[in-house]
């Protein structure tokens, strides 16, 4: 091309760049004035529409360098014309180049193994060329050298052949010697060895460094100011993290006042308090209660503590108090070894006991005074999403127990066994579908109903009171067709279907409604209206149930 085309390109393009800011629609076509080479282009797969010029120019550009790389080195880019905003671009594609013969010498270790040898020499289709040196710069770069250099020397195009030698200047290894974080000084530090994965003298490469910033954005009380850099001395390597402390403590509550038929003050409500990261030490402790009248009570305290000792290892604790009534009294202790394999999985030791008192021993009912206990393992996996209300994309966790009930009466063996899996498959940028399915199965020579699964709620089945389903098995589907009205709120359709078995019958249940959650200021608010049925009785409209969380964050 000779420099009048070249300077009537230029000038053509900066042209359209300039007029793109004031246009709507913007066609391209690209094609040659030689059949044989429209044909290739024809096939190409590329943008056609655009809203403005700047993107089509970067089009243009993207094509050029893709020719390239498909063999058509002396590729030229003839002109461009416009007709009522339909660009045509013309090219120049001249001879292919199928085929490249490498001579490597002393970089044969850096080649992928897809790649088969010759002796000194290696052949490569054309269009594989440029991704077999990405992966040979890529394999650098883990092994720490990520100041290396590779390029073709010497080149030359003999008909459909290129020739050339591959060079490769290894730079110095480079291992982490710092980490040094801005903004969050009072970081954990136990996160970066057990979470982050970053130890003493690792070895530095920007897939650790991706790796990082992906990592912080799932954790919920630090939010990434910006992606982490490193310094680079002489003689050490410094990486940047810049993290700010984010609040995720969370209260709900509400708590009212009665009198019973004595005269006494009787409390109701509920309080979900939930402190996240307040010694700055990643923990977590949670304190619920739940009052409704003298009819259910609960109490529970939990404790999460992440990375102990600075090891893999995060102990969780609970405790819960359960009061039916006046039928049965619970107390149940819960504890975990959690061991992280890697932030998406982990794996524990579970041992739980419980005791149950039968508050009424005179009345002719399947409640007895008990106690037992189980050991088991749970493994759970999860995959994160980006989103606003981290959500995981993918759960599954597994939970096997064997245990020993003890009645006044007599011992019995027992197993246990409970799962959740739950993924969120997104339809589109506003579109999405959440499943979730939970299963608990209880295994024993009788069943006791205080020592039963208890579902419904909120939290399991919608549509019915909390924890008013007994059952010694169970499993259920909580379906959500979910629409992004903006960047924090949403719409759901509610589609919850579960199977229970007691002692005396099995039943399947159901419950169907619609819900909306939204963020306002320092507060998550969900609003919902559920309908609950079963096998027995249909779906009415007076047994709705209208569900109103509203959490707010500190």
């Amino acid at each position: 091309m000779n420099q009048t085309n070249t300077v009537y390109l230029f000038l053509l393009l900066l042209f359209l760049i300039v007029k793109g800011t004031f246009a709507q629609d913007f066609s391209l076509n690209v094609t040659s004035k030689h059949k044989v080479e429209a044909d290739v282009l024809e096939k190409m797969n590329y943008k056609k529409k655009h809203k403005d010029t700047i993107t089509l120019k970067l089009q243009v550009d993207k094509i050029s360098d893709y020719l390239k790389t498909i063999g058509y080195f002396a590729t030229t880019l003839d002109s461009i014309n416009n007709i009522n905003n339909n660009f045509t671009a013309y090219y120049s594609l001249f001879n292919q180049t199928k085929i490249a013969f490498i001579q490597i010498d002393s970089a044969s270790k850096f080649l992928p193994e897809n790649i088969q040898k010759e002796g000194t020499n290696v052949s490569v289709p054309i269009n594989l060329l440029q991704s077999n040196l990405n992966s040979i710069s890529k394999n650098l770069d883990r092994q720490g050298k990520s100041f290396s250099k590779v390029q073709l020397k010497n080149i030359k195009i003999k008909n459909d052949t290129l020739f050339a030698d591959l060079n490769i200047n290894e730079s110095k290894k480079r291992i982490i010697d710092d980490v040094i974080i801005k903004g969050y000084p009072e970081f954990p530090r136990t996160f970066l060895k057990n979470y982050f994965n970053i130890q003493s003298q690792n070895t530095f490469n920007q897939q650790k460094i991706t790796k990082i910033s992906t990592l912080s954005k799932n954790l919920r009380f630090v939010k990434e100011i910006k992606p982490p850099e490193a310094l680079f001395t002489a003689d050490s390597t410094q990486i940047f993290l810049y993290l700010k402390k984010q609040s995720n403590n969370s209260l709900d509550g509400i708590v009212g006042f009665a009198s019973k038929e004595n005269g006494e003050l009787l409390f109701n409500g509920i309080i979900d308090l939930k402190l996240h990261n307040i010694l700055n030490t990643g923990e977590k402790f949670e304190l619920f209660w739940n009052s409704i009248g003298e009819e259910r009570q609960e109490f529970k305290l939990a404790t999460d503590l992440p990375y102990v000792f600075n090891s893999k290892i995060s102990p969780q604790l609970s405790f819960s108090l359960y009061k039916q009534d006046s039928s049965f009294l619970n107390t149940k202790f819960d504890s975990k070894l959690l061991y992280s394999i890697n932030p998406a999985i982990n794996f524990a030791l579970t041992y739980n006991s419980a005791s149950s008192e039968n508050l009424k021993e005179n009345l002719d009912n399947n409640i007895e005074t008990f106690s037992n206990y189980f050991l088991g393992f749970e493994f759970q996996y999860t995959i994160p999403s980006k989103d606003f209300f981290f959500n995981d994309t993918f759960a599954f966790a597994i939970n096997p127990t064997f245990g020993r009930r003890k009645t006044n009466q007599a011992a019995s063996n027992q197993f246990k066994i409970e799962t959740t899996t739950s993924f969120l498959w997104n339809l589109g940028l506003k579109n999405s579908v959440f499943i979730q399915n939970k299963l608990g199965y209880l295994q024993s020579d009788s069943f006791l109903d205080n020592e039963l699964f208890r579902i419904g709620g909120a939290n399991s089945i919608r549509g019915f009171d909390e924890q008013s389903i007994f059952a010694n098995n169970y499993t259920y589907f909580n379906i959500e067709y979910r629409y992004l009205t903006s960047q924090k709120s949403y719409l759901y359709s509610i589609t919850d279907i579960g199977a229970i078995e007691t002692r005396s019958k099995k039943d399947t249940i159901f419950g169907l409604g619609l819900g909306y959650l939204f963020t306002t200021n320092n507060s998550q608010i969900t609003l919902s209206t559920v309908i609950g049925a079963n096998s027995s009785q249909n779906f009415n409209i007076k047994n709705s149930k209208l569900i109103i969380n509203w959490v707010t964050y500190f």
